[in-house]
């Protein structure tokens, strides 16, 4: 044995390093806090392809109009021969935007040979026209807008929000985008009104809760979800409609919160969705939290775990340790801790995934609060070997660090 590796053996068994907090997306064989586990349904769809009912088909998206279908192509030419590669692709482009997808998704495609793209945007075009043909009675995003801005009520109002969910659903893209800003401005402008007017009666609960509906589907894409995103009544609006009085609304509102709290942005999404929550309970002089808890127990399985679903998505977004030891503590000064009792009988897979992932980020944060405190425990008992190993003489010749200076 050569000298370094004797005097490696004989020192005494090196610290425990401090557990790394783990990303919400790495694996090491065990299962992990991920995005799809935190949101199975709104998420996925918010960035992937919208569902359709032909699923072997994914490259052609039914029989719904389209703004592709605005280019005059003349029957002889159904694989568009006559055409530029210039002009195919740009139809292409069009025709990848109406169908949803991700850039994952669209890449396989963009690879194709052109005589390939040739044939996609010649079907897409025919089922876009056929589909324009069969929907001619049916109404256009402008008609919709125009229907909201006459400022409808009670069942008028109800039959218009519950058509056009089923449109923002069925429709492509480029419906969406017509919709737009201005469309979803009324929507929040209805909802707010509705909200305002605190009146619980069956209609007015039914005409917000279709609203939450209607904005789930208009932010089923990324043009959707950023109008929503860039405006400033989008949260707090939603935040307002966590109501443990209407929990079939309440699972809708903290399902799309979960999801918008774990969205990869420039800002951090969660803090805002925790400062209109902070908003609301200073305006009902309550606990921020207590909707949530309130909503745990009803005797609602889907609201108990969507509330979960939020509670994590609060938590495991927070950077700082001390910020997330900050709102568990919060939470379980509030009464959660004896609310997880019960909540952990239920036999329900949803649940169960939610309670996990709570506990493993309660576990983690534990293990790294007791290395933190390690660490400052031989601070304070070995304050002048600490120095000594720090300063700058000893700081090329670190034993610990396994560094020799020659």
């Amino acid at each position: 044995m050569d000298p370094q590796s004797a005097n490696s053996a004989g020192m005494s068994k090196p610290a425990k390093e401090k557990k790394s907090k783990k990303s919400l997306d790495e694996g090491d064989g065990k299962k992990k806090f991920t995005f799809k586990r935190l949101i199975p349904d709104e998420l996925e769809r918010f960035t992937s392809m919208r569902m359709k009912k032909d699923k072997e088909k994914p490259h052609i998206p039914g029989q719904r109009y389209s703004s592709a279908a605005q280019y005059e192509i003349p029957a002889h030419a159904a694989m568009l021969h006559d055409h530029p590669d210039e002009y195919v692709l740009e139809l292409f482009e069009q025709m990848l935007v109406d169908m949803n997808l991700n850039d994952e998704k669209q890449q396989p495609l963009r690879e194709k040979d052109i005589a390939i793209k040739r044939e996609m945007v010649s079907q897409y075009l025919h089922t876009s026209k056929a589909g324009q043909s069969q929907k001619e009675s049916s109404k256009s995003a402008v008609m919709y807008i125009q229907e909201l801005r006459t400022e409808p009520r009670d069942m008028q109002l109800l039959s218009c929000l519950e058509s056009l969910r089923v449109s923002l659903n069925n429709n492509p893209v480029s419906w969406v985008q017509t919709f737009g800003d201005e469309g979803l401005a009324l929507l929040l402008s209805f909802l707010k009104r509705l909200q305002d007017e605190n009146d619980m009666s069956s209609i007015s609960i039914k005409c917000q809760h279709e609203i939450i509906r209607c904005l789930k589907a208009f932010m089923n894409n990324k043009h959707g979800l950023k109008a929503m995103l860039t405006s400033a009544e989008g949260i707090p609006l939603l935040v307002r409609a966590i109501n443990p009085r209407v929990p079939h609304m309440m699972v809708d509102a903290v399902k799309l919160l979960s999801a918008i709290c774990i969205l990869d942005a420039p800002e951090n999404l969660h803090e805002r969705v925790l400062d209109a929550l902070t908003v609301q309970g200073e305006e009902q002089e309550i606990e921020r939290f207590q909707p949530l808890l309130s909503g745990m127990e009803k005797p609602s399985v889907a609201l108990k775990a969507g509330c979960m679903q939020l509670i994590n998505a609060l938590i495991s977004r927070g950077e700082e340790l001390d910020f997330r030891i900050h709102l568990r503590s919060e939470l379980m000064r509030l009464g959660l801790r004896d609310l997880l009792k019960d909540v952990r009988t239920i036999e329900n897979e949803e649940l169960r995934v939610q309670l996990m992932v709570f506990d493993e980020q309660a576990e983690e944060d534990s293990d790294d609060l007791r290395a933190r405190l390690e660490d400052v425990r031989i601070e304070m008992e070995y304050p002048s070997t600490k120095r000594r190993l720090n300063s700058p003489a000893t700081a090329g010749n670190s034993w610990g660090g396994l560094s020799f200076k020659h």
